[in-house]
């Protein structure tokens, strides 16, 4: 494109035009020309116009371009519009057709808005996903001590580990949680037992107590047996019997005249037991009946410390004989439901019921050291044995 026609071109770009009719917008009237040869000028015009609708391009409408503008108007971005009257059309392309865009012709002559601007400049959005989910956090039974070790995924809902030396917390998952205990606890009934003997100065072997009896484990007794103390808390332990329970707990009350219910109590209390309470004696389910795992490892401390109790708690088997309400005796042979006695540990009680699941209190010793271990809601009888034996050989590394 020579010299010649690019001035001619301009020329004809900055012409003041008025539309003739709102409905027809080619015939417009030019009016000043800034050129002498006006019949070329408007030739030349007519030769821009056809060229650009020959090639879809749309003629800009400018305004009058002042003499100190017209070098910085070829170095602008050419915009691509057309004239309607006062109105103003954006053409772009779009894969499947064409769309028109009205614009208002009253932004300073100029195509784009300043929010239409500021949009194009604006980097794209990313898209986001519909959700935002945090990330999952699976359950995990991490020692409260720092061990070198993580501790061992075990079945029981809760659990800790006892020294069995000086009662200090070694580690432990939920254990100041309270919940039902069933059998476990038995344990303080057989230590307040034994506390009671002594305060009122009465021999195991010498003071019998008449058998009651109650529904859930048993140890064969019959209402109106008589037997000794001993006895009876053998067949407490052993074979965990609700009716040598329920018989320890009416005899005190009824020969020695205390509250065996609330002696349990006082003594978790002074102990140090916060989060225990005891309602029945065999642990059959009752909502004031529950304690924490931490607790039962200080009761069972602290009962290990007699030496009956820990004499009791580790026998596999023992054999009574009783006399029955006719003057007849009868011999009665108990079992330990304590498997783990066979697998080097020694004591302490094992406990199930529908509520608190099954559970177990295992004590183990070595040449040096002494645990204990309680286990509270296993997922199952058999999975309590092999959680006990998980954290004792965590416990020992």
């Amino acid at each position: 494109m020579n010299q010649e026609y690019f001035e001619n071109r301009q020329q004809a770009l900055c012409l003041k035009y008025q539309p003739t009719s709102a409905s027809n917008y080619r015939h417009q009237a030019f009016l000043q020309p800034q050129t002498e040869n006006l019949s070329n000028t408007l030739m030349l015009a007519q030769r821009i116009f056809r060229e650009y609708k020959q090639n879809k391009f749309q003629v800009r409408k400018v305004s009058v371009i002042q003499p100190h503008q017209q070098d910085k108007e070829p170095e602008q971005k050419k915009q691509k519009t057309t004239i309607m009257d006062s109105k103003r059309f954006h053409m772009y392309s779009n894969p499947k057709n064409t769309k028109v865009k009205l614009l208002n012709s009253t932004a300073n002559n100029s195509f784009y808005s300043k929010k239409s601007s500021e949009k194009y400049q604006q980097s794209p959005i990313k898209p986001k996903t519909a959700v935002s989910r945090a990330k999952r956090i699976l359950p995990q039974q991490i020692s409260i001590t720092p061990l070198e070790s993580v501790a061992p995924l075990v079945s029981a809902q809760s659990w800790c580990v006892i020294n069995g030396k000086n009662g200090q917390l070694m580690g432990g998952y939920n254990q100041y949680k309270s919940r039902q205990m069933a059998s476990i606890t038995k344990i303080m009934t057989c230590w307040l037992a034994l506390k009671l003997t002594q305060q009122f100065q009465l021999d195991l072997d010498n003071t019998y107590f008449t058998a009651e009896r109650i529904g859930g484990t048993t140890a064969q007794l019959s209402s109106g047996d008589k037997l000794s103390i001993r006895d009876l808390l053998y067949g407490l332990m052993l074979p965990s019997g609700n009716d040598a329970a329920i018989s320890l707990q009416h005899n005190f009350e009824l020969y020695k005249g205390c509250d065996f219910i609330q002696q349990m109590n006082q003594n978790a209390q002074d102990i140090g037991m916060e989060l225990t309470s005891y309602a029945n004696p065999h642990g059959l389910y009752h909502e004031a009946n529950y304690s924490s795992a931490y607790d039962i490892g200080i009761l069972t401390y602290h009962a290990m410390q007699n030496l009956q109790f820990a004499s009791i708690v580790k026998t596999k088997i023992y054999f009574s004989e009783i006399e029955d309400k006719f003057g007849e005796s009868k011999e009665i042979f108990w079992e330990n439901t304590n498997r783990m006695l066979y697998q080097g540990f020694r004591g302490v009680k094992t406990g199930i019921t529908k509520e608190a699941g099954p559970c177990v209190v295992e004590y183990f010793e070595d040449n040096e050291n002494s645990y204990i271990i309680v286990l509270l809601n296993c997922r199952s009888v058999d999975l309590r044995w092999q959680d006990a034996i998980k954290l004792l050989d965590w416990i020992r590394q």
